[in-house]
């Protein structure tokens, strides 16, 4: 009970959040906090409580470079609240992020991992930024409080966040979203979607990315399962619309010097991704999801050898149905033909080769993946395998 909650508070400042009838509420000044007296200080207690929590979590990334790169990023887009909002980067395999009242934002390593470049995260933090300056979760807190709807409650409480925990969710969160919660939390999203259009603007970053980074995720929940939204979307407008009314108001904005920084994105993010594509794989989504997702992190010629290769993971990890692991070991080949000094691909090659095969190769490519690998961890398990 205690937990479920906390997930209510976590959830009114997402980016999930539910709007009804609340009155008029002014944008939160740069420095300026709650009097103690008021809703928004025990909210601002509770996500306190929170971010105490998160800072030591296992759940959070611990790279500080990382998380100064996007606080950065908010600073460029925002420099008035610089000094109000922390940014935290959350160990969790989903598009999404959220805003609390207190000035915590959280990133999750799903959206960085889906990201082709710092104007489409910045895109992101800025729409974030947005709820925070409107006081969205206060709006909305107000909102619920003024309910006494249980069904409601119930859905605030399972909506958190938008997280994929089971069918009995996602069927209270669709439910959520055809009721009468949806328009005004629209309207929010609505309204924080312009704000960080006009914020990506200021910071000089192309406008243009807005919409893309919308587009792909259409493209992915078309290959993905129709009844499972991705977490970012939960009560947001539908992203057809999202993306027509980005497209609209980035009209004039055509000749304008911007910058997009992909190799800045890559550079913070490289030493994760080989753990953020391996989480992505865990989901076992449909193979088509996986690969549109693998393909936008290794879809450059640069590292099409990756692409290949976590491609032949995508199959080897489902298992010998439909031939998996034929298709595995011809994608792992064709990765060492673009890149014959790789080492994992030597690995994973030679394991699944000893598996069905049994033959020669396979301890052939094992001992090439020992002579290529640094220090290697599993050097014992693999020798053992040799002898």
């Amino acid at each position: 009970m205690k937990n479920f909650f906390l997930i209510i508070i976590i959830f009114l400042t997402s980016c999930s959040t539910p709007i009804g009838g609340a009155k008029k509420i002014e944008d939160i000044k740069p420095e300026e906090t709650p009097s103690i007296e008021t809703i928004e200080a025990g909210l601002w207690m509770q996500m306190n409580n929170y971010e105490e929590k998160l800072k030591t979590s296992g759940s959070r990334v611990k790279d500080k470079s990382l998380e100064k790169y996007l606080k950065n990023i908010l600073c460029t887009l925002t420099p008035d609240y610089c000094k109000d909002i922390r940014v935290y980067v959350q160990d969790m395999p989903y598009f999404n992020a959220f805003m609390a009242p207190n000035g915590m934002m959280v990133v999750w390593t799903g959206l960085l991992l889906r990201a082709q470049n710092e104007a489409q995260v910045a895109a992101v933090i800025g729409h974030e930024a947005g709820h925070y300056i409107k006081r969205h979760s206060l709006k909305a807190w107000l909102d619920a409080k003024s309910r006494t709807d249980l069904m409601a409650i119930l859905a605030i409480g399972l909506a958190v966040g938008g997280v994929p925990s089971g069918g009995d969710i996602f069927n209270l969160t669709q439910l959520l979203q055809a009721g009468f919660m949806a328009k005004h939390s629209r309207d929010n999203e609505r309204e924080a979607d312009k704000i960080g259009l006009d914020l990506l603007i200021k910071g000089g970053y192309d406008p243009k990315e807005a919409p893309k980074i919308w587009e792909n995720i259409i493209k992915e929940m078309e290959l993905g399962e129709v009844n499972k939204p991705l977490a970012f979307l939960a009560s947001h407008p539908a992203p057809e619309e999202r993306i027509k009314n980005l497209k609209k108001q980035t009209q004039s904005y055509e000749n304008i010097e911007t910058k997009k920084n992909e190799k800045e994105l890559k550079q913070k993010t490289s030493p994760h991704l080989k753990k953020w594509v391996k989480d992505e794989m865990r989901l076992k989504n449909k193979v088509e999801q996986t690969e549109f997702v693998i393909d936008l992190v290794y879809g450059d010629n640069k590292n099409e050898y990756l692409l290949k290769f976590y491609k032949g993971e995508i199959y080897r990890l489902r298992g010998d149905i439909e031939n998996n692991f034929q298709k595995a070991i011809d994608l792992y080949k064709e990765s060492i033909k673009l890149k014959d000094d790789f080492a994992d691909v030597y690995k994973e090659l030679g394991l699944l080769q000893l598996k069905i095969e049994k033959d020669k190769k396979a301890k052939k490519n094992l001992q090439r993946y020992l002579d290529l690998a640094i220090n290697p961890k599993d050097k014992s398990i693999i020798e053992s395998y040799l002898n």
